[in-house]
């Protein structure tokens, strides 16, 4: 499936591009997600998905994409520091002139309307602090709404059409992230038997590039109306997939 990879990248923010100092920088957001995700009451794979959207960029080792822990973003600009350092001296510096309103981390907490969030910066920018705070919030927005599509919404903001858009991206970039390079989810064998021929895969795909182009495109993600969606678009379409294009 060589064509799906810009499908999944078409989530990730315009950050500059990072040049680590240590390149095991790239698995921090993924290894606190593995942390804080069982028992967080969380549904799998959602935490990995809201940090794709929010702090992801291509990996340069490995061109896959990768959440990228010391990213902030102030008024709709993605910046990705190099260093853990250099993230915390680029925000204080902005802090001291007065801004505000600033995501930072993993999961891209606001500072402004968090205030209590972190004791400082270097626990903002802390992985493990930045997840564990993502989850006390989502779950507390669960907990309003009754809804995780509602508190996915807005755990981005509180506007419904933003908040709709912005779901929308987190529920692309989870299908795409849980299964790897893909666009489409595998059927499970015992639900599946004898639609397709053997060394056939069936897989249920949703939408496709175009319509992913539709939200992930800059413009789309700064939009202040939500894309509308075609009605196509809830009709899940089915294909075999012969099983070595998943290598």
């Amino acid at each position: 499936m060589r064509s799906v990879l810009p499908f999944l990248l078409l989530f990730l923010p315009f950050l500059a591009q990072a040049q680590p100092t240590n390149p095991m920088d790239w698995a921090r957001c993924r290894q606190a997600i593995a942390t804080a995700e069982p028992g967080s009451g969380v549904p799998p794979g959602l935490l990995g998905a809201i940090a794709l959207v929010e702090s992801g960029q291509r990996n340069p080792r490995t061109g896959a994409p990768e959440p990228w822990p010391w990213s902030y973003n102030v008024a709709g600009e993605g910046h990705a520091p190099p260093t853990k350092a250099a993230a915390i001296a680029e925000v204080s510096a902005l802090l001291a002139r007065g801004v505000k309103s600033i995501d930072v981390g993993c999961m891209q907490v606001n500072l402004m309307y968090h205030p209590n969030a972190f004791a400082n910066l270097e626990e903002a920018f802390d992985p493990a602090a930045n997840l564990r705070y993502a989850v006390r919030f989502l779950r507390d927005l669960r907990s309003r709404t009754g809804d995780w599509g509602q508190a996915i919404a807005r755990y981005h903001s509180g506007e419904a059409e933003r908040g709709a858009a912005y779901s929308r991206r987190v529920a692309l970039a989870r299908m795409g992230a849980a299964w790897g390079r893909g666009g489409g989810v595998p059927l499970p064998p015992q639900i599946a038997q004898n639609i397709c021929a053997p060394g056939l895969t069936p897989m249920l795909f949703f939408g496709g590039l175009q319509e992913a182009r539709r939200f992930m495109t800059p413009e789309a993600r700064r939009a202040r109306r939500a894309v509308p969606v075609a009605p196509a678009s809830t009709r899940p379409r089915l294909a075999c997939i012969r099983n070595e294009a998943r290598r």
